[in-house]
């Protein structure tokens, strides 16, 4: 089979001339991701909910780069507005080769007084909308014969549970079984999808939690090299494109999820000091 016929799968994955549909590309992990593509060779379908001004800059740091680029108002976690995100990206490119479910939102709440307001926001954003997007972007893709990729934004909150972020939590972790769902009954269609498994990252939703992770990182509870920039993703994402599995998640968190037990302050105690 040829390059083109093997798609994503190819020996030598190039992103050259290839659009995409990246979702919450107006800021953070999205719009790194999306300029990365761009830089790869791609054009870019931006998606923005709120703030106009922040996706015309990521329109023209890609419009900079030599590509196209078109901005997209819609909310995901409504399904309505899905096809006009398929349609515009079709009319603009002349086709989809790449989703990138990134957009995301979260709620802090003690998981005992969370509002079910709160609980569904979160899940239509995070998990009903990537779900049935991916389904819409797929059925496209299989009509047209396109041998494409489709990447999630996932998160080590899909492991780690947190107290205060339940819906988050659960919402990445079922968003993973449905990376897993779909690249098992796109494969033999030739479309790929992969996942990237996210730590703690400069961007506006994360960057609060970072003191909490690097104090755990001090004290030796974790291991974690340093807080991840939007750009660490952006190169894990390239390589959730690129690399020749499918249904598996590209870590991306700097060593949090790696099993380290580092008891650091236990070399204090004198038991446990070196005689010369």
């Amino acid at each position: 089979m040829s390059n083109a016929e093997l798609g994503f799968f190819a020996v030598d994955v190039s992103l050259e001339g290839k659009s995409a549909i990246v979702t919450g590309s107006s800021r953070g992990i999205g719009r790194a991701i999306a300029i990365e593509l761009a830089r790869q060779g791609t054009d870019v379908l931006i998606n923005y909910n709120q703030n106009l001004q922040a996706a015309e800059e990521v329109q023209r740091e890609i419009e900079a780069l030599g590509r196209k680029a078109v901005v997209v108002q819609a909310d995901v976690g409504n399904l309505a507005q899905h096809q006009k995100l398929i349609n515009t990206a079709r009319d603009a490119f002349g086709k989809i080769d790449i989703l990138v479910n990134n957009a995301g939102i979260t709620r802090i709440a003690d998981v005992l007084e969370e509002s079910e307001a709160d609980y569904d926001a979160v899940m239509n954003t995070n998990l009903k909308a990537p779900h049935f997007l991916t389904q819409r972007v797929a059925n496209y893709m299989i009509s047209h014969d396109i041998h494409g990729c489709i990447i999630y934004t996932l998160s080590i909150s899909d492991t780690l549970a947190s107290d205060n972020r339940a819906a988050y939590c659960m919402s990445k972790a079922a968003l993973e079984m449905s990376m897993k769902t779909y690249a098992g009954r796109l494969a033999t269609h030739g479309i790929k999808v992969n996942g990237i498994e996210v730590g703690v990252t400069d961007t506006d939703l994360a960057r609060v939690r970072i003191p909490d992770y690097e104090e755990a990182s001090q004290k030796g509870y974790i291991f974690m090299v340093r807080p991840a920039t939007p750009q660490d993703i952006a190169n894990a994402a390239i390589v959730a494109m690129k690399i020749y599995d499918t249904g598996t998640l590209i870590p991306a968190s700097g060593g949090v999820m790696t099993r380290l037990l580092n008891l650091r302050m236990m070399t204090e105690l004198e038991s446990n000091q070196s005689t010369p």
